[in-house]
């Protein structure tokens, strides 16, 4: 049996989201990951995994079947699977095809070829997981390229275990217990809300250079290289700015048009950005809900600890140190 697994790849430093032909009511957040899991750490504080920035991404390291391993992290859709880009560790797992699968992407290309294996156990300083479900893509499709230093991306293994915090001024990741995790009163809580597409939203609102506001749900994506993506062609009926400039996606079938351009303001929470850079695009160029907003991503995070609860459907963020600096164009 062949399954599809959707993989949209956009702009120069590439993002990723995956998605499997689940049917909309396997999408209902279940509040526990894959697997089963087992805590190491002695004391009952809270678990930390330090990881690092590189090429945009938050990377692990980590041993999989007791061996090393760097992992990229990312929710834009909480996909099961440990993704393994068909690097050298793959045959250093000796991972054996059990069942056949397609990625594709943006572009005019056909889909490559992947394939299911055997789960795998993932282990942390505190943590290991067990019975983690995987997706190899061989190494002739390029994604090890595409991501140099990664072996793999995950993402449900955190996210539907325990309350995931990123702390990106100490750049770590602390799993809380979700049965005693509290909130305190500094920060901005939104609710989140699961699409049938397989992303979470929040509420958001920009406005644009006529002065014109926008104010709906938007898709999160902590794997996503741009604060804020803008959506066309959707209910919306966002005017392309007179001013912008024409800037590529380029995936794994083929390349697309992107815009750039400034608009007045952006306001998440509480929190009001003024005049950001922003990108255009439709749903060719990136994973977005038809009818919302569209996108926000990683750079947008980083000026928060930002805390992810799939539990009660909440995402909660603290400015941090990042706060008042520039967004990097």
């Amino acid at each position: 049996m062949k399954k599809l697994f959707v993989i949209i790849i956009a702009c120069c430093l590439i993002q990723t989201a995956v998605n499997s032909q689940n049917k909309p009511d396997s999408l209902v957040a279940k509040n526990s990951g894959p697997g089963t899991y087992k805590i190491l750490k002695k004391d009952s504080g809270l678990i930390r995994i330090p990881f690092k920035m590189h090429n945009g991404k938050p990377l692990m390291d980590l041993e999989i079947n007791g061996k090393k391993a760097t992992l990229m992290i990312d929710n834009g859709i909480l996909w099961d699977q440990v993704w393994l880009l068909g690097s050298p560790l793959v045959d250093e797992l000796g991972l054996k095809p059990i069942e056949e699968s397609t990625i594709g992407g943006t572009g005019e290309g056909d889909p490559t070829q992947a394939y299911t294996a055997k789960n795998l156990t993932l282990k942390f300083q505190d943590i290991e997981f067990y019975e983690q479900p995987v997706l190899v893509s061989p190494t002739s499709a390029g994604f090890a390229k595409a991501f140099p230093g990664a072996d793999g991306q995950l993402c449900n293994t955190f996210f539907k275990h325990f309350i995931v915090e990123f702390d990106f001024i100490k750049m770590e990741i602390l799993l809380h217990d979700p049965k005693s995790y509290k909130y305190n009163e500094t920060g901005s809580i939104l609710d989140m809300k699961l699409n049938e597409t397989g992303t979470y939203s929040i509420p958001f609102d920009f406005v644009m250079p006529d002065g014109k506001e926008y104010k709906d749900r938007i898709d999160i994506d902590l794997g996503g290289i741009y604060p804020l993506k803008i959506a066309l062609n959707n209910k919306h009926n966002i005017p392309l700015p007179s001013d912008v400039k024409t800037t590529f996606s380029y995936g794994i079938q083929g390349k697309t048009a992107e815009y750039r351009g400034v608009i007045q303001s952006m306001t998440i929470g509480k929190y009001r950005f003024e005049n950001p850079t922003a990108i255009f695009g439709d749903e060719k160029t990136s994973r977005v809900h038809p009818n919302n907003l569209g996108v926000i991503g990683l750079p947008l995070f980083m000026k928060f600890n930002t805390i992810f609860d799939y539990f009660n459907n909440k995402l909660f963020l603290i400015p941090n140190k990042n706060f008042t600096s520039p967004f990097e164009n």
